[in-house]
């Protein structure tokens, strides 16, 4: 009888951390439209349009964390982390996005030499 208490104690405490960084995936995760398949059953609604213009604009990543969360770090002060619930990961990037590809280029330079070996370059979308 003591045996089965401690062996579902043992697995209690094995499972705590992983339900504990569990987080709820929102529905788009799983509802991912089917733009471009011929077979689609129903047009998904569209998309508020903007009189807007697509400017590209660069981001440096420097860590993406699966089985962590940021907390546990204390990453530098030019940095963010943002969930993904899709991938259920954390990226870790610039909170600053930079209109030069050379602005950001400095700043993966300057990350790169304060001990973020892995920084890289993300592009990304911005409408003005």
């Amino acid at each position: 009888m003591h045996v089965a208490k401690y062996f579902i104690l043992l697995i209690s405490i094995c499972l705590l951390p992983i339900l504990s960084q569990a987080q709820e995936r929102p529905s788009y995760c799983d509802e991912i439209p089917v733009m471009y398949d011929k077979g689609a059953m129903s047009k998904p609604p569209a998309l508020p349009r903007f009189e807007t213009q697509p400017v590209t604009e660069y981001k440096v990543q420097v860590a993406i964390l699966k089985f962590t969360h940021p907390k546990d770090y204390p990453f530098h002060k030019y940095l963010v982390a943002r969930y993904r619930p899709c991938e259920q990961v954390w990226v870790v990037e610039t909170k600053k996005c930079f209109r030069s590809r050379q602005e950001a280029e400095d700043m993966r330079s300057e990350l790169k030499d304060l001990g973020y070996s892995g920084a890289y370059l993300v592009e990304v979308l911005a409408y003005e």
